[in-house]
């Protein structure tokens, strides 16, 4: 997916504009997880979200490497986030870790409901560092290497995030 970013913020870069719309749309998906992650009140995630695209579309012609957009992207939603004044709630929606599909039952539905709910809050007790690549592969489903992109960090650095999210999360969920 990273590469997937980085050829369409190159094409987006040389005023494509039907590139930029799609990068635009693509790059919604982990800019609003990362959001959620920090914020976790998914009105201001997705205002903070929008705010951040908005200001990557009107800089893309500034960004120098399009290498670097997937982390860029992220700065700049950091700056979004500590304009709206910075709020770092440890909060995340149940609903974006599984929705329920149509077919299941309403018992079925409502345990996992339930259980998304004990999973919620053990994530949203995470600290940030640890939360984000969480998030960012659970929710946006990246790789670790396209998340180590998108934080600035390396591979190795996103592996011991992960690995010690997943071990401060196993004590708290238990069955879950």
């Amino acid at each position: 997916m990273a590469d997937h970013l980085i050829a369409l913020a190159r094409a987006a870069h040389g005023a494509d504009r039907a590139a930029l719309e799609v990068l635009l749309r693509e790059t919604a998906g982990f800019l609003h997880a990362l959001a959620r992650a920090r914020m976790g009140d998914g009105a201001e995630a997705e205002a903070v979200t929008a705010d951040a695209l908005a200001r990557i579309a009107g800089g893309l012609a500034r960004l120098r490497d399009p290498q670097a957009y997937p982390h860029w992207a992220y700065r700049i939603l950091q700056r979004c986030i500590l304009r709206r004044g910075g709020r770092m709630r440890s909060t995340v929606d149940p609903a974006t870790l599984d929705r329920p599909a149509a077919t299941r039952g309403p018992l079925e539905t409502v345990v996992r409901l339930e259980r998304n709910q004990v999973i919620a809050a053990a994530v949203a007790a995470l600290p940030v560092k640890l939360r984000e690549p969480v998030m960012l592969h659970f929710v946006s489903g990246l790789a670790y290497r396209e998340i180590a992109l998108v934080l600035g960090t390396g591979v190795g650095t996103v592996s011991r995030r992960m690995k010690k999210a997943l071990g401060q999360l196993r004590p708290r969920l238990g069955d879950a």
